[in-house]
């Protein structure tokens, strides 16, 4: 099943040789909750972009069922995390997240390499 998010592309800088820990919490809210858990999750991008190792942040709303909210959170090092996930901000993303319907989803990638277009115009110039 491919699914599409509503989603502003965006270039991160160049990690050769460094982790970056991606934090993707899916939430599934009706229409009673969802404009209120998106207030609250709003509220808090610009607070979580300026703390220190926090790369991007961001809510995202799935274009093929509206019930389903996606928060985003990139993060320098797993110190920068463990320090935003002990944080008085992070108790209102878990406030968030007891208001979903149903169980949220969570993942903690750690990502140690990232491609751009270059990988494509490789992959596209090589033949089969």
């Amino acid at each position: 099943m491919h699914v599409a998010f509503s989603l502003l592309q965006f270039a991160l800088p160049d990690r050769r040789g460094t982790a970056l820990i991606t934090s993707t919490i899916r939430i599934t809210a009706s229409d009673r909750l969802n404009g209120e858990i998106v207030r609250l999750l709003r509220s808090l991008i610009e607070p979580t972009r300026v703390e220190t190792g926090c790369i991007s942040c961001g809510l995202y709303k799935d274009l093929h069922d509206p019930d389903i909210l996606i928060w985003v959170e990139d993060w320098n090092t797993q110190d920068d995390l463990e320090r935003h996930l002990r944080s008085t901000q992070y108790k209102k993303v878990l406030a968030a997240l007891d208001m979903s319907d149903a169980q949220p989803e969570m993942r903690f990638n750690t990502v140690v390499e990232t491609k751009g277009m270059q990988l494509i115009a490789e992959a596209r110039g090589k033949k089969n």
